[in-house]
């Protein structure tokens, strides 16, 4: 058994990232609750919405997000629909690009280190580091800075907070413009494994919506 000394200090960050590989592996889907908080500083803005998530792998998402941001996004495996009902307006992204004009979007991104991607895969996009943390009563802090790609990434910084047992991320950050704008997404209720119907992640177009598809 551990020393206190240990049990205090927590693990390293090679053994908490076999840990995520290792959950990421038993992973299928997941249902719940998210709270995403888009905070700007120069502004002094901070919307906060509520909603909830449905995720199954590979790469199939609905998060639907109730008023201010008022949005629905869907990923059915090929394409990221990010619906706006009050505009009538859906973009539509193609899933699976590496970069940014591939039209990965943030959304999907939370998914890829953890839920959908692998270890091995991170370290080679991103350098990986283990700020905070020690388990169960405070969760591990993992900062990530991507290597040098061109186009440059649409981030400079995610952390990812994971917790001791569960081993998925349940809080994400990610830094836009230097830090000065924090997309920040939180998930509880968290329901692991359920089987989640594939209508969930088809988007039908309603009728006088306008597609988007952004280069």
């Amino acid at each position: 058994s551990p020393s206190p000394l240990n049990a205090q200090e927590g693990r390293s960050l090679e053994s908490v990232l076999d840990e995520i590989e290792k959950a990421n592996q038993n992973f299928a889907s997941m249902e719940a609750e998210v709270t995403y908080t888009r905070s700007i500083f120069l502004l002094e803005e901070e919307e906060v919405s509520y909603g909830r998530i449905h995720y199954k792998k590979p790469k199939r998402l609905r998060m639907e997000f109730k008023p201010p941001r008022d949005e629905v996004n869907i990923a059915d495996g090929e394409y990221l629909w990010v619906y706006h009902p009050q505009d009538k307006q859906v973009e539509k992204y193609r899933l699976g690009g590496s970069t940014a004009g591939e039209g990965e979007t943030k959304e999907m991104d939370f998914f890829q280190f953890g839920y959908e991607g692998s270890v091995r895969k991170a370290r080679e996009n991103y350098h990986i580091e283990l700020v905070s943390g020690s388990g169960k009563d405070m969760p591990y802090v993992l900062k990530l800075t991507p290597k040098d790609v061109e186009p440059p990434p649409q981030y400079s910084e995610i952390r990812l907070w994971v917790e001791e047992g569960l081993w998925l991320p349940v809080r994400m950050e990610l830094y836009e413009s230097g830090g000065e704008v924090i997309n920040r997404i939180e998930l509880r209720d968290m329901k692991l494994n359920n089987p989640l119907e594939e209508s969930l992640f088809q988007f039908a177009l309603p009728e006088g919506v306008e597609v988007i598809e952004p280069l």
